[in-house]
Formats: C-alpha cells, structure tokens, sequence
C-alpha cells in the first residue's frame, strides 16, 4: 500500500427500515440509539491524537439507509471501514460490509465490539469483513493502519484475527490498556449530538451526555456478557473523569451526565474521590449513575446528591433470593430494599432494572419480582427479557433449564423471547413482561412520583411520549399473538 496515512471511517451501522418499523421499533429507537457509540468514538480520538484522518458515521440515530452510509464512506474516500457491532445488529454489519466489498471493493473491512469479540471465529465466517478487532479498539487500531498503510505483516498486530491462504488466522491478544488515562477523550465532535434524545420519562435536564468513567467488571453475573473491556476493573482517574465532565459543560452545554460504566460504584472510595473533584473544581450539573446494593450507604448516597446525582439506577434482576444466588448476583434483597428506600428518602429518584425468564424461572418467581418492584420506592424500571447470549457462562448453562425458541442473532433483543425456561412458554413469558410494565406504571403512586417531576412544558410533550411508548409496547398487543393468557 502508499505510504500516505488512509482516511479510516467508523461507522455504526443502518437499522433496517423493517427494523424501525416493526414490533420493536419504539425500543430501538428510545433505547438502543438514545446516546453516542462511546466504543468508536473512543477510537476516533485516539487515531486523530496520532493524525490519522478518521471519520464517524452513526448511520443507527441518523436514519441513514445502506446506500446512503456507502455515500458517505465514497465522500470520505475511506480506505479502511470499521464497524462496531452487538449480536442482535451483526445482521446489519454484514449488510453494510456486503455493499462496501461491493461498491468499493479496494476498502478494507474491520469489525469490531462486542459481537466479535465474544464470538471471533464464527462471526468471521462472514467473508465480508476482511479483519476482525477483538478486545479493546483503540492501540489494535492504530497499529492495524500503520501496517496497512506499510504493508507489513498482519501478525504482528495483537488482537486481531484475518485470513491467510483461506484460513482463519489470530494474533497474539492484546492486553488490555492499564492506564485509561492515556487516552484522549472520545471524538465527539465527529458525531450528531443533537440527535441523541434520551428516553422521555429520563431526561428533565437536557442536553444530556453519556460518559463511561471506567472499564470491566469484576463481578461474574452468569448472563453478562463481559466483552470488549473484559472482567478486570480499571478507572480512569477522579481528575481525568472531571476533566471531561466539565468539558461537556463548558463546550458542549451538557446539563446532564449519565455514567454507563458497567460498574460506576466499585467503592465508596472511589465515588467520594469523583465527588471531591467535582467540588474543588466547582463543577455545576446533573448527574445518574448505577450504584450496587451491596456497597452503598447512606453517607456517600448523601454525598453524591449534593454534588449534583439526581438518580441512581440499581441493577435488581429478580425478587426471587434463589434466583439471585442462581444467576450469582451476590446481593440480598434485603441489601435491595435498604438502598432504594435510602435513595428515595434522599429524593435519587432511584431506577430499578430486573430480568424475566431467568434460569430456573417459573411463573411464580418473576410474580415475585413484580411484587417486589411495586413494593419498592421507585420511581422507573427497565425489565428486559433474560437472553443467553454466546461467550457468557449462561450459554453454556441454558440447556439445563430450558430451550431457545430461535437461533437468529437479530432476535437477541432482550425484549422479546429467545429463552424459554422449563415449564414456561413463550407466550407466557412475553405476556408477564408486558404485565410487569403495566402493574408498576399504571398506580397512582408512580404518576405522583412523575408529576412532581414536571418543571416546564416541555417535561409534558416528554411524558406524552414516554406514555404512547409504554401504551404501544405494553399495553396494545402489537403483534397480536395467540397463546396464554396472563390476567
């Protein structure tokens, strides 16, 4: 190849129109593309550092066809394309991959995420992508355009896998990055923002911005998916996090932050150092993060509201003490019910998220967790539907206590059924989640909640929407499926 440093564009694929049409078009829209691909982003900043022409296009929350994204890559005369990618989306990289070899056959494609990362060898039968990134993007991604541009020896780039001679060949993992903090802050001025609208019942303070302040968990939830950034923690540093939290306010307007670490509270320690910074830097802005039942108290909940958290958002699962030990969530619900009725006594607003059709459920134990959730002081909860999915310790485990009613990676939404625990069906599943939705929402003491949240006009044109969204999913069978009923 020329010795001159390629343009390399990253994008995160279309949906399909059948995709944003169909039964799960409202969860795809307010759920999955409410807030930047922070995976690619990060790349992009990290390639720019080292002035390499790099570009982002999130065809996803631009609405942008196949043909249009393809467009865009020809104006940028990309010679590498990268693509992040779950597994319910793998469909729509290999769709975008397929066009790209066919319009612009001389661009090399990459995946990415955590798709690939989980499931390198298979998602490599594609033969559309040319080179698969596993692990963490940023240093695999720079030494892969410096040795396309020089045209030297794939193998020596940790972290990758390609063909050679029609085979499948992997390199040497790559380690993951020890230091966080030698890495710039993601490129955000190469993607949309004003197109990332947070969910209607959770974003009073607009605008609003995501930021992950730390990497890996290393809790061992049997149905997590730990993926790119792998099970060992790091942070970035209380100073570097701050840093880009006041770049958001300052540069960018940010009234709101919402921390999507897979684990923000591994420590009291670690919380009150973000706090400390925030105040000696005298930082002014809302903030939600998760925080874990087993490790907060009062005196730091107390803390983060004082600097600014309006909400925190606690990962429950289940109401079943079983179940819990089951799926190794290492939380009581005991733990449960003393931090939400903390949270709430200090107005956090807390969020509960819970999962049905675990393994090992029954009828009973997700009744439980509805039982739980309105005995609880919450004001919101996401209930998704327990999906195994590849490289997690559940898909190995599955077969023991139930059966997939599908094979499609695209139905690996978790908000419709793949897994059927023994002794359920599908239907039934599908109809207790729409039932959980329905008992928490539709009480009085869950609209006083909400209304004592309204501040302005435009907080009520938001709970128009976020009412038609919970009526359209929950409410009215979109689908209209025939099988049990669930009164």
């Amino acid at each position: 190849m020329s010795n001159t440093l390629p343009c390399v564009v990253l994008v995160n694929p279309p949906i399909t129109q059948g995709q944003r049409n169909g039964y799960l078009g409202p969860v795809i829209k307010s759920l999955y593309f409410n807030s930047p691909p922070l995976g690619i982003a990060y790349i992009a900043g990290y390639l720019a550092r080292e002035n390499i022409s790099v570009q982002i296009i999130d065809a996803a929350v631009e609405e942008l066809t196949v043909e249009e994204t393809v467009d865009r890559i020809r104006n940028f005369d990309a010679s590498i394309v990268g693509m992040t990618s779950t597994s319910n989306f793998f469909v729509n990289a290999i769709e975008l991959a397929r066009r790209v070899k066919q319009e612009l056959p001389k661009v090399t494609t990459v995946l990415g995420g955590s798709h690939m990362t989980s499931n390198a060898e298979s998602a490599m039968q594609q033969d559309v992508f040319d080179i698969g990134c596993v692990g963490e993007g940023e240093i695999t991604a720079l030494e892969l355009v410096r040795t396309l541009t020089d045209g030297g020896d794939l193998q020596q780039v940790k972290g990758i896998v390609f063909r050679r001679d029609g085979n499948l060949v992997f390199s040497e993992s790559r380690p993951l990055v020890k230091d966080l903090d030698t890495l710039p802050m993601p490129a955000r001025h190469l993607l949309p923002l004003d197109k990332y609208v947070p969910q209607p019942n959770d974003g009073p303070y607009l605008p609003k911005a995501a930021v992950i302040s730390s990497r890996g968990c290393p809790y061992s939830c049997i149905f997590c998916d730990h993926g790119t950034f792998g099970s060992h923690y790091r942070s970035f540093s209380a100073e570097r996090i701050v840093d880009e939290m006041a770049d958001l306010v300052n540069n960018h307007g940010v009234k709101d932050i919402a921390f999507v670490d897979s684990l923000f509270m591994i420590s009291r320690e670690r919380v009150s150092n973000i706090i400390a910074e925030i105040a000696r830097r005298g930082i002014k802005v809302h903030w939600t993060c998760t925080i874990r039942a087993n490790i907060a108290d009062e005196e730091i909940l107390r803390k983060m509201k004082q600097a600014g958290c309006w909400r925190v958002r606690i990962g429950i699962e289940a109401g079943d003490e079983g179940i819990l030990k089951l799926i190794r969530k290492e939380v009581s619900l005991e733990q449960v019910r003393w931090v939400v009725t903390v949270a709430d006594k200090l107005n956090l607003h807390p969020k509960g998220f819970f999962m049905v059709g675990h393994v090992g459920e029954t009828h009973e134990t997700i009744m439980k967790s509805i039982r739980l959730a309105k005995s609880l002081a919450l004001t919101d909860i996401t209930v998704q539907i327990n999906t195994p999915l590849p490289g997690t310790e559940q898909w190995e485990l599955y077969p023991q206590y139930g059966d997939l009613v599908t094979n499609d990676l695209e139905d690996f939404s978790f908000w419709e059924p793949v897994f059927v625990p023994n002794g359920m069906t599908a239907a039934e599943l599908e109809a207790l989640h729409r039932k959980f939705y329905r008992s928490f929402y539709f009480r009085p003491i869950i609209i006083w909640r909400h209304l004592r949240m309204l501040k302005k006009v435009s907080d009520i044109k938001r709970y128009t929407r976020a009412l038609l969204l919970l009526v359209g999913m929950f409410v009215c069978d979109r689908r209209k499926r025939s099988g049990d009923h669930v009164s």
